[in-house]
């Protein structure tokens, strides 16, 4: 039992840190890898474009749904202003036929509502000769 306890403890302190996802909005992959590309992980959120970096506090989830819920401040150039509550939502998106896409994103603040689509792992790139 101490063994276990040990390495459960090991593999926390090596556990790597979140790193964000790189999003666009549904329908627009053209923004992957330019300016208006969104990012989004369990610890921050950046809408892309001219919009600030909101990191994201205090989160709760919601029984039986793959969401939560935050507490949004943001911190864009040495900001730390709330900017209040920020939920996130992340599964297939369902129409009439069925399936449309296996994953996308829904993030809802004060302002509005984002519908996000992952955008595509970059492709290795090769020796060519």
């Amino acid at each position: 039992m101490r063994a276990l306890v040990l390495s459960a403890a090991a593999a926390a302190l090596c556990a790597t840190p979140l790193v964000a996802q790189p999003y666009a909005d549904y329908g627009k992959p053209e923004q992957c890898g330019a300016y208006a590309e969104a990012r989004y992980d369990r610890e921050s959120y950046f809408p892309g474009g001219e919009g600030g970096a909101i990191r994201l506090d205090d989160p709760q989830s919601v029984r039986g749904l793959n969401v939560l819920l935050f507490e949004g401040t943001m911190t864009e150039e040495g900001m730390s202003e709330p900017v209040g509550r920020v939920l996130a939502a992340r599964a297939p998106l369902l129409g009439v036929e069925g399936e449309e896409a296996s994953e996308v994103v829904v993030i809802m603040t004060e302002r509005g509502i984002r519908l996000l689509q992952p955008c595509p792992a970059p492709q290795p790139q090769g020796n060519g000769g």
